[in-house]
C-alpha cells in the first residue's frame, strides 16, 4: 500500500460485514469495486471530493461522446431505450472508476491488481493506458506495425502523462459533449511554440501555419476501422466485420474553431454504419449523414522527417493522400464503405491543392 494511504485498514475502502474469520466471512457483502460511483458511492470521494466529483463527469467515466454522436446521427435522444440497451450491452463495460487506473488494471481487460494493493498516484503506461487504447495508440506510439518507426516522443522517453495531465484525465468539472472538448487537452504549442507559431525561420512552418495541422507533415500512416458491429449475437455480430487497414488521409477540418483553425487535417475513419444498432430495434440511423465518418485524428507516430516532410510535393501533387470522392467511392466498391457516407463526408473531402511556391503566410 502507498504511503499515503499506509494508515488505512483494508474496510475504509472495502464494506465488508464480517473482518475476520474464513474467506467467505471476511468478504461476506464486499464491495468488489468501491471506487465506481455506480456500485457503491464512490468511497475515494470520502478523501478526494473534487478529484471524484470531477471525475464522474469526465469522458473516462460517462463514455459521453459515444451519447453525443448517438444523437447526431439517429435524431434520437440517449435516453431512447433501444440505444440503451446497445449502450449498457456492448458500450458501458468501457467506462472506469478511480481504482482501475490507480489500483488495478480496468475491467474491460479483465482487471486483476497491479501491485497487490499498492494505490498508484501516477498509473501505469501499459497496465492502464494502452491496456484499454491498445490498437490504436499503443501500436502507432510503439511503432509496432511492420515498416513504420516508433513516434519520436516514445524513443525520447517519454510517457503518457508527460503530455497528458491528471487535470485532463479527471476532467473539469463538466461533461465535455466528444473527447475533443476535453479540458486541458495537449497541443503540440505546448512544447514547440515556435514551430507552433511559424517563427522558428523554417519558411515551410511560416507558410501553413495557420492551414495545416502539425501531423498532417509530421504523422505516418495508422490504423483505420470499418462497419463495427454491436450485435447480440456470437460471431461477426461482435467487433470488426473487416480488418482495420493502415492508412493516411487529408482532409478538410470538420472541427475548425480558435483552438484548431487549420484547413487540413488528418482523418481516421471509425467503424459507423446506418444499421448498426439494428439488433437493438433501431432499424437505421435516420441522420447518419449529419456527421461525417472520417473524424479528427491525432496519430500517436510523430516523425520530425516523414515522405511528406521530403519536399513540397510530398503534400501538394500527392493525391493519394488525399481523402477524395473517388477514395470514398473504392472504399464502396470494395465493400467496406457504404454509400451514405458519399453524402455524410462531403464537407472533408479534400484534393491536393496547388503548390503555394514561395512567399508571405495565407489564410
Amino acid at each position: 500500500m502507498s504511503e499515503a494511504h499506509a494508515d488505512l485498514s483494508c474496510f475504509d475502502c472495502h464494506d465488508g460485514s464480517a473482518g475476520k474469520g474464513e474467506k467467505e466471512s471476511a468478504h461476506a457483502d464486499l464491495v468488489e469495486d468501491p471506487s465506481d460511483a455506480d456500485a457503491a458511492g464512490n468511497v475515494c470521494a470520502n478523501c478526494h471530493s473534487r478529484r471524484a466529483s470531477d471525475f464522474e463527469k469526465s469522458v473516462h467515466y460517462t463514455l459521453s461522446g459515444y451519447l453525443t454522436t448517438f444523437e447526431a446521427r439517429s435524431g434520437l435522444p440517449a435516453t431512447d431505450a433501444n440505444f440503451q440497451a446497445a449502450f449498457q450491452a456492448r458500450c458501458e463495460g468501457c467506462h472506469t472508476s478511480c481504482g482501475q487506473c490507480h489500483i488495478s488494471r480496468p475491467n474491460s481487460v479483465k482487471g486483476g491488481l497491479v501491485e497487490e494493493h499498492e494505490f498508484l498516484a501516477t498509473p501505469r503506461q501499459n497496465d492502464q493506458c494502452t491496456a484499454c487504447h491498445g490498437s490504436r495508440i499503443n501500436d502507432e506510439y510503439k511503432g509496432v506495425h511492420p515498416g513504420l518507426q516508433a513516434d519520436v516522443h516514445y524513443i525520447n522517453g517519454m510517457l503518457c502523462f508527460d503530455c497528458h495531465s491528471g487535470g485532463e484525465l479527471h476532467g473539469g468539472g463538466t461533461t465535455p459533449a466528444t473527447r475533443r472538448d476535453v479540458f486541458g487537452a495537449p497541443a503540440c504549442a505546448d512544447c514547440h511554440p515556435g514551430p507552433a507559431a511559424g517563427d522558428d525561420g523554417l519558411t515551410h512552418h511560416e507558410l501553413h501555419v495557420d492551414r495545416v495541422d502539425c501531423p498532417v507533415c509530421h504523422a505516418q500512416p495508422y490504423r483505420n476501422c470499418y462497419q463495427c458491429h454491436v450485435g447480440e449475437g456470437g460471431g461477426k455480430s461482435h467487433g470488426l466485420q473487416f480488418p482495420s487497414e493502415l492508412d493516411f488521409r487529408i482532409g478538410k477540418n470538420p472541427i475548425r474553431n480558435d483552438i484548431r483553425p487549420w484547413n487540413y487535417v488528418l482523418l481516421r475513419h471509425i467503424p459507423v454504419y446506418p444499421e448498426m444498432y439494428e439488433a437493438y430495434g433501431i432499424s437505421s440511423l435516420a441522420t447518419f449523414d449529419n456527421l461525417p465518418t472520417w473524424k479528427y485524428a491525432t496519430p500517436h507516430n510523430i516523425r520530425r522527417t516523414t515522405p511528406q516532410t521530403a519536399s513540397c510535393n510530398g503534400c501538394h501533387m500527392e493525391q493519394g493522400l488525399y481523402l477524395t470522392a473517388s477514395y470514398l467511392d473504392s472504399l464502396v466498391a470494395r465493400g467496406v464503405g457504404v454509400d451514405e457516407e458519399t453524402t455524410a463526408n462531403a464537407s472533408v473531402v479534400a484534393n491536393p491543392p496547388a503548390s503555394p511556391g514561395p512567399g508571405p503566410r495565407r489564410k
